[in-house]
Order: C-alpha cells, then sequence, then structure tokens
C-alpha cells in the first residue's frame, strides 16, 4: 500500500504581555525586596520546572496524524481539530499530517515510534478493526489515549441513478448475486466492513462471500461511485455529504435509530427493519508511548476544554457529529472494552 504525506500549516504570531502601570509603580517602590524574597524562596518565574507543561503550553506546536487518505472521516476531523484549536487560542502552530495503508495500521506502527507531546494521532473503531483483521503488531491501546472526541453514524449510498431504491432492493440484489454488486468500503476491517457485513448478514448473504472493495481515502471511494465502478458505498455521513446534497448520490440507509438531523429524509436501519446494525463509530486523540501521567492531563484537559467551546460544539453541529467526549482515564477504560467486543464481532462476522 502507498504511504503518502501530505502537510498542511500555518501560523499565528503571539500575543505580547504589558504590565499595568499600578503594578509598574510596586514594582519600583519594592524591587529590592521583591528581588530578595524570589532568591530566598525559589518562587517566581525562574523556578518553574521548564519540562512540566500545563493545559495552556501543551498544544502549542502540534502535528496530528490522520492515518488515512485526504477527505477521509479520520481527515475531517484533524482539519476540524487545526480549525477549532487555533480559533479557542488552545493552540498556535498546527500541521496536518495524512498517512496511509492497511486500514491505518501503517500510520499506527510508524507512531509508535514517536515520543513526547507534539505528535499526536487519530483512532477509532475503523483502526481498533482494521489492526484486528491485520493481524497487526501494535494495537490503539499501545499507545496514550488522550480524549475521545466524537461520534459519526454510517451511511450506505448508491449513486442517484442506481435502480435500487431502497436498502432492502439493494440487499436482496445482493442476495442474488454478492459478487456482482461491489461495495466501496474505507478498509479491511474496519468500521464501514463491520457495519457492511452486519447489513449483508441480516439480508442471509455471508459478508466473505460480498465483493468489499477497499479504498484509502474518501475522494477516491468517490470517484468510483460517481464512475459506477462500484455499485454502493459504505462510509460517515462527512464523506458523502457534499455530493448527496448536490443530489449525485442517495442513502438508502443511515446506522442510526433516529434520522439525522443534516438527512432528516435519509431512513435509518431500523425503518428497513435491522435494529440490530445500528452502530456509531467514534474517533479519539492519541499521543506516543511513554508520555508521563503529568502531560497526559494537560493534554486532556485542553481537548476537555475545546469540547465545551462554543467553536466545538457548532463543528459538530456543522458534520453532523456527535459529542462522545470522554477524557484520558474513562477513554482508556474505554478503549480496552471495544477492544475486545470487536473482536467478538469481527469473529462472528467471519471476517478475521
Amino acid at each position: 500500500m502507498l504511504v503518502s504525506s501530505i502537510t498542511d500549516m500555518t501560523e499565528e504570531s503571539g500575543k505580547s504581555m504589558k504590565i499595568t502601570p499600578p503594578r509598574r509603580r510596586l514594582l519600583a517602590g519594592s524591587g529590592a525586596a521583591i528581588a530578595a524574597a524570589i532568591m530566598l524562596t525559589g518562587c517566581g518565574p525562574a523556578a518553574t520546572n521548564p519540562n512540566q507543561n500545563t493545559a495552556s503550553s501543551v498544544a502549542q506546536e502540534l502535528t496530528i496524524d490522520a492515518p488515512s487518505g485526504p477527505g477521509s472521516g479520520y481527515d475531517q476531523t484533524a482539519r476540524a481539530l487545526e480549525k477549532s484549536l487555533k480559533s479557542e487560542n488552545l493552540s498556535k502552530k498546527i500541521e496536518v499530517r495524512n498517512t496511509q495503508g492497511a486500514g491505518g495500521t501503517v500510520a499506527l506502527s510508524n507512531f509508535t515510534q514517536k515520543t513526547g507531546t507534539k505528535d499526536l494521532m487519530l483512532g477509532g473503531l475503523s483502526l481498533v478493526g482494521a489492526t484486528i483483521t491485520n493481524s497487526a503488531p501494535n494495537k490503539l491501546s499501545d499507545l496514550t489515549p488522550i480524549a475521545r472526541l466524537i461520534g459519526e453514524y454510517e451511511v450506505i449510498v448508491v449513486p442517484a441513478e442506481s435502480p435500487h431504491k431502497s436498502l432492502n432492493d439493494f440487499l436482496t440484489a445482493l442476495k442474488s448475486n454478492p459478487g456482482a454488486n461491489p461495495i466501496a468500503i474505507g478498509n479491511q476491517g474496519g468500521i464501514d466492513h463491520i457495519w457492511g457485513g452486519k447489513l449483508v448478514q441480516n439480508a442471509g448473504v455471508r459478508p466473505t462471500e460480498v465483493n468489499f472493495v477497499t479504498f484509502s481515502g474518501g475522494g477516491e471511494a468517490l470517484v468510483a461511485l460517481l464512475g459506477n465502478k462500484v455499485s454502493a458505498g459504505i462510509a460517515g455521513y462527512g464523506e458523502f455529504a457534499d455530493q448527496v446534497e448536490a443530489g449525485k448520490l442517495r442513502i438508502l440507509a443511515v446506522s442510526s435509530d433516529k434520522p439525522l438531523d443534516l438527512a432528516p429524509d435519509a431512513p435509518t436501519v431500523v425503518d428497513a427493519g435491522y435494529a440490530d446494525a445500528v452502530l456509531v463509530n467514534w474517533r479519539g486523540i492519541f499521543a506516543p508511548p511513554g508520555v508521563s501521567d503529568a502531560d497526559r492531563k494537560a493534554l486532556s484537559d485542553v481537548f476537555a476544554k475545546l469540547s465545551q467551546s462554543s467553536t466545538w460544539k457548532e463543528t459538530l453541529k456543522t458534520n453532523g457529529w456527535s459529542d462522545q467526549f470522554l477524557d484520558s482515564d474513562k477513554f482508556a477504560a474505554d478503549l480496552e472494552e471495544q477492544q475486545t467486543s470487536t473482536q467478538e464481532i469481527l469473529t462472528t462476522l467471519g471476517l478475521k
């Protein structure tokens, strides 16, 4: 698989600080006393541990690794984080990097070699599944979980001119000839594959008999869909939203139990009669292995602040994402559970 890197770096200048006139008069009148006190007590700026990060300093310069190609859900989340962190003055300089290959496991393998707090990586349920399916040597829990951020529901779409007018129409055709109706997905064993497996299983088709075609980014999947190279596509709503709104793609179903705010007319899997196929994908942010507890907490505090901001809440609304925030400790515990449950799902579906 091809590994590529796309860089998008922007900078903002820092803000200067000034001391108000009353403070200057105080310093002028008692400078010697203050200097003596600092020397005796070790207090003040000179005593600050330069290696101790705080929530106000730890995220000033970041690289966020999206473990997939441009236009993918990870890429969209990384770009949204870049914009929101800067808007809330939680970071000044952010580079977004795309690393493709093996469902994100290439990016994961590379990231385990990183150190410190300036490099962060996105991960999610898709990557949990990919590590299992690809028998990857590393898993997400090898990293330092910082915060779970968002949830996004899946959609299954077809080209506007497709003869399949409903999910049941498509599944019926799939049952007749599984190999003749290829489905575009993001990666082997990822969230798209898991949800697609659950759908076709409901139709009485073994998931391993279906032609699931993997694409490293949403852009590539769109080209295949619009060029009628595949019969349907599965991804997070955000990856297909523009083409759905333009009338070039049609949603057969969303993986939620209720209509999406951004696509209120799209039928849900519950509407189609598949209540057990409800599924939401989560995405979170990770630091390299070996980050200290103090730095881990400082980073987690940054994203806790972001999650409460009006900027981020508007970002969730605009992208149709749900708030799935968990701090570092809760996220780490949840990740262990996700690892176990995903292994069971993939085994049940015959994808592992």
